[in-house]
């Protein structure tokens, strides 16, 4: 395939296959394989974009996107911010993106099994923060241990910090925990193929990024089991959902959070309820096929 998506042998392979529709992540996706579908005849193309990150700090992604849009039939973001990166810096028409959130398999995750997954991962009566996602600079999961520990250095309350996954600042992780006297509260336990018993034995699920289906930066907190990734803003405004700390390059305001969460127990417990219900609301993944099977058989 050519630099600039044109493929004479993929054009006729779509020929052959003649798909409804087909489905592509990122412009980068619709720039290689938009001019093949549209050659080839494909009535409805649809891409999705799930962050602003690489479009913003790329200008051959903002080129790329200008140039590309006109490919598809439909856009989606996860996150109307998203959208409005798009119409407002990029002068993409509104009309032409859809806001789907991800969607999230319900039925795959509760907490029916807490206790035992506490009891196996040696864990009391202390309040667990966990983290799944990749050791990646944009997470920024250093900080996140940072200021986790900064916390516990001066707060009474012992608790612990669970990091799943791995990347490339696994060895800055393992650096700040091995150099802190209370290290030993941050556990390190690598990529899982299954980070659910992890999630299970959490108190409040916490993630540090810097960009996260939104613009700027993001800190979030909540409590099990609104494991989703949409933006903060909009996970956080609806039923007093989760504790949200935003502001760029300030920790101070991620270990407010923490340390609201760790004064405040009985308020934390309280949002298990609207979190599940929130979440069911708009991030059921039958309701989210049922739009994406909408948009690519219209």
């Amino acid at each position: 395939m050519g630099r600039n998506g044109i493929s004479i042998a993929l054009t006729a392979r779509l020929r052959e296959l003649r798909p409804d529709g087909i489905h592509l992540q990122h412009f980068l996706g619709l720039n290689k394989l938009g001019i093949a579908a549209r050659l080839a005849s494909i009535r409805q193309i649809v891409v999705t974009e799930h962050s602003i990150l690489d479009v913003s700090q790329s200008r051959a992604g903002r080129i790329r996107a200008r140039l590309s849009w006109r490919l598809a039939s439909k856009i989606t973001v996860i996150h109307p911010s998203i959208k409005d990166y798009l119409c407002e810096e990029l002068g993409l028409p509104s009309e032409r993106i859809e806001v789907i959130p991800i969607g999230i398999e319900l039925d795959q995750y509760d907490r029916h099994d807490r206790v035992a997954c506490r009891t196996r991962l040696g864990i009391g009566s202390q309040v667990v923060f966990a983290f799944v996602g990749r050791l990646a600079p944009v997470k920024d999961v250093p900080g996140l241990i940072t200021a986790f520990l900064a916390v516990q250095s001066r707060h009474t309350s012992d608790a612990r910090l669970i990091i799943v996954g791995d990347g490339q600042d696994r060895e800055a992780c393992q650096d700040l925990i091995g150099s802190h006297p209370l290290g030993q509260r941050v556990s390190l336990v690598g990529e899982q193929a299954d980070p659910r018993p992890y999630l299970a034995a959490a108190d409040v699920f916490v993630m540090n990024s810097r960009s996260e289906g939104l613009r700027g930066r993001c800190w979030r907190l909540w409590r099990w089991p609104a494991g989703n990734r949409p933006g903060c803003r909009g996970i956080t405004r609806h039923a007093q959902r989760p504790r949200l700390a935003h502001g760029a390059g300030q920790p101070v305001f991620l270990e407010a959070s923490i340390e609201f969460v760790l004064n405040n127990p009985a308020a934390i417990a309280r949002m298990d309820e609207p979190c599940r219900q929130y979440v069911k609301l708009n991030f059921d993944s039958k309701r989210i096929a049922e739009r994406y099977r909408e948009l690519l058989v219209d």
